[in-house]
This record gives C-alpha cells, sequence and structure tokens, in this order.
C-alpha cells in the first residue's frame, strides 16, 4: 500500500500474533524479519510482563524493544535492562484491593518482571483464568505466601490483574475503579481486569519509544484484538484490528486484517510496511 511510511510496528500477542494454537506461524515469523531488514522495527506491545514474552518472537535479530505490562515497562532487550518504568502507587494497589475485597475474584502484581500470585490461587488457576490461560499464568507468575505482604514492601507495583468468576462483579469492580480516577483500566479478557497507573497504556509505551527512536507517531503501526489494544489502534498512525477482535475493537481501527488463525499478523505487515 503506498503513502505509508512505517518504521515501528507494535504487535500484541495473545489473540494477534499467537494463533489459537499458541504458535506464531513461520508465515509471521518471516514477515517480521523481513520489516526489520527492510529498516521497520517490530516489536512486541503487550500486557505481559517481560517474562511472560514469546522466545520466538524476541529471539528474532533485531527485536531489541519490547513495550510489556501495558505501556508500564519499556524493556531494552538488546540490552537486557528495564528502559523506562511509569508504574502505579502502592496505595493505589491498596485501594483497588479494599476496594474488590467484598469480590469473589483473584488479584496479583506485576514487579520486577513478573506476574506474582498467591500460590493457593494458581493452583487452582483453572478455575478463574481466562480459557486456555492457565498455564501461561503459572508460566509467567512467582508465587508468594500472600501477595499483600509483597505490596506492602513496595514503593511502586508494575501492573495489577483482577479475575473474576461473576460478570456482574466484574462490572460493577471495573465502574468502581473507573470511577476512582486513579487507574488506566482495561481488559483483555472476558474475565479479567488490568489496572495500570493513570495516563499508561500501549499507545504512550509505543509513542515512548519512538521519541528515544526519532520515530513520529504518525509513522507507527499497532496490530490488536482486545480492549487494551485499544489506545495503541485508536492513535498510532496505522492501526490495525485482527479479524477475529470484538466489533468495537475493529470499529476503534483504521484497518481491519485477517484473523489471528490465518496469518493476520503476517498480511498486514506484507501490506502496510512491505507494501506486496
Amino acid at each position: 500500500m503506498s503513502g505509508l511510511d512505517i518504521r515501528l510496528v507494535g504487535l500484541d500477542v495473545d489473540g494477534t500474533l499467537y494463533n489459537s494454537a499458541r504458535q506464531i506461524t513461520p508465515r509471521c515469523q518471516q514477515a517480521i524479519r523481513d520489516c526489520i531488514r527492510a529498516g521497520c522495527m517490530v516489536v512486541p506491545a503487550t500486557g505481559r510482563p517481560w517474562g511472560g514474552l514469546p522466545r520466538e518472537f524476541t529471539s528474532i535479530p533485531g527485536v531489541d524493544w519490547a513495550v510489556t505490562a501495558n505501556g508500564a515497562t519499556l524493556v531494552d532487550l538488546a540490552a537486557g535492562k528495564v528502559a523506562e518504568r511509569h508504574w502505579m502507587s502502592r496505595e493505589d494497589w491498596f485501594f483497588a484491593w479494599e476496594v474488590t475485597s467484598g469480590f469473589d475474584r483473584v488479584m496479583d502484581l506485576f514487579l520486577g518482571g513478573w506476574g506474582h500470585s498467591n500460590a493457593d490461587q494458581l493452583d487452582r488457576a483453572e478455575e478463574w483464568a481466562p480459557p486456555g490461560m492457565a498455564d501461561y499464568i503459572r508460566a509467567s507468575r512467582r508465587t508468594v505466601e500472600d501477595v499483600r505482604v509483597l505490596a506492602r514492601e513496595q514503593e511502586y507495583i508494575e501492573k495489577a490483574n483482577l479475575f473474576f468468576t461473576d460478570p456482574e462483579q466484574l462490572r460493577t469492580a471495573w465502574r468502581l475503579l473507573e470511577e476512582s480516577g486513579r487507574f488506566a483500566v482495561s481488559s483483555s479478557s472476558a474475565v479479567g481486569i488490568e489496572l495500570n497507573a493513570k495516563g499508561v497504556d500501549k499507545a504512550e509505551g509505543l509513542f515512548s519509544l519512538g521519541r528515544r527512536l526519532g520515530i513520529a507517531p504518525e509513522q507507527i503501526m499497532a496490530c490488536g484484538d482486545s480492549g487494551n489494544d485499544l489506545p495503541m489502534l485508536r492513535r498510532a498512525g496505522v492501526g490495525v484490528a485482527m479479524g477475529n477482535a470484538s466489533p468495537a475493537v475493529k470499529a476503534a481501527a483504521r484497518f481491519v486484517t485477517d484473523t489471528n488463525d490465518n496469518d493476520g499478523v503476517a498480511r498486514a505487515l506484507e501490506r502496510f510496511v512491505l507494501g506486496r
């Protein structure tokens, strides 16, 4: 497609780059490699922590940065270090804990590139995790006896996730957390709420990386499928929703590509970056 000058691409992982089998297909991997060879930076832009990034993505030569935890942490993968932190206060995390304490929910926290969850809750993750995500959640978490004890020891906390078994309780909790004005509230599943510091989202994470690299927002492309992708789909120069995304996510994007099970990311990269 002519007329586009894309120099940075942020790719969501789950439901976007990953297909339903949680694989990155050879076509998608090749498209990422081709974009990098053409001079376009391609990075994960995910709600996952650093420790939960898929190696088959980050091991591609030239994938040197990652926007993690919905923009809370910008990681310099090439240097193996955190470049920027935009975390919430300990007080905000405890506010969310108290507001939702009467609900049937599981609440965790991200810190130092890993999720941290109570051991007894991780043991029964199939009961509350998004469908098919229990194994990933266990692999990306460190177990603690009580996350509140860990939280009290911190000045700042990267991100928080809450998982609900009752949709009505989720809706009520969302309203209370949003009305507090303390958080950026989002979600990537029907059973979860993701909390970041106010003003922190994937779009800001990508724009921050762009400033470091001398890349303007209009030269940034983003691909995603879920609610936590909405800011970057709306604000990036080229926002591309997956074919498997909800109608609301598709409506927020400038373009819609194929599904994650039909190489939608590869098709978008080939069209908008490589001009094929």
